[in-house]
């Protein structure tokens, strides 16, 4: 019979085993699921202009990344958010804006981007992404990491185009951009 004492010592390998497994290629990482759990603070601290009906879904459209929608679908699909299920959709090809309140951009390649944010620039989506130039480009939120931390920086100007207010509770811990003179942040 083990002892608690020679038990913890095999569990204690194990779990340091799966802590410094390698990642395999286009598996999603622990960079992904800190993107996930920003994506659901975002969606839980943002208020559009134009509400949704009750128990109607909140879907978040992804573009890129297989692995990222797949982190997506595995940590938040189906959770709620102020009174709506969120639905997770893969979005391939044009971007419709009607289909989704939501969009995150888990790519870097300017020729998917630009022509979505082009697109959705008249839309009252929440556009998020994770690639230097994202806010130029009309991107609302960027996300990144600086020394293994997530962190945001955000849009003032595409949020207030797009309808959509984000609690000052979050917009605190990230980056503001392009703020109209004699405006700050709420």
């Amino acid at each position: 019979m083990l002892t608690r004492s020679q038990f913890g010592c095999p569990a204690a390998i194990l779990m340091l085993a799966a802590l410094l497994a390698p990642v395999l290629p286009g598996d999603a990482g622990p960079e992904d699921e800190l993107k996930s759990a920003t994506l659901l603070a975002f969606l839980q601290n943002a208020h559009w202009a134009e509400e949704l009906a009750a128990n109607t879904p909140l879907t978040v459209g992804v573009v890129g990344r297989a692995a990222f929608l797949r982190r997506l679908h595995a940590s938040i699909d189906g959770k709620s958010v102020n009174g709506h299920p969120l639905r997770i959709v893969s979005i391939g090809g044009l971007v419709d804006s009607h289909c989704c309140q939501a969009f995150y951009f888990a790519t870097d390649k300017s020729a998917e981007i630009k022509p979505a944010l082009q697109s959705l620039a008249s839309s009252h989506v929440l556009t998020i992404g994770e690639t230097d130039g994202f806010l130029a480009e009309g991107g609302a939120v960027n996300l990144f990491l600086i020394d293994g931390h997530m962190a945001f920086e955000v849009s003032l100007n595409a949020l207030e185009r797009a309808g959509i207010e984000i609690s000052s509770k979050l917009l605190r811990f990230g980056q503001i951009r392009d703020l109209a003179r004699g405006r700050t942040p709420q």
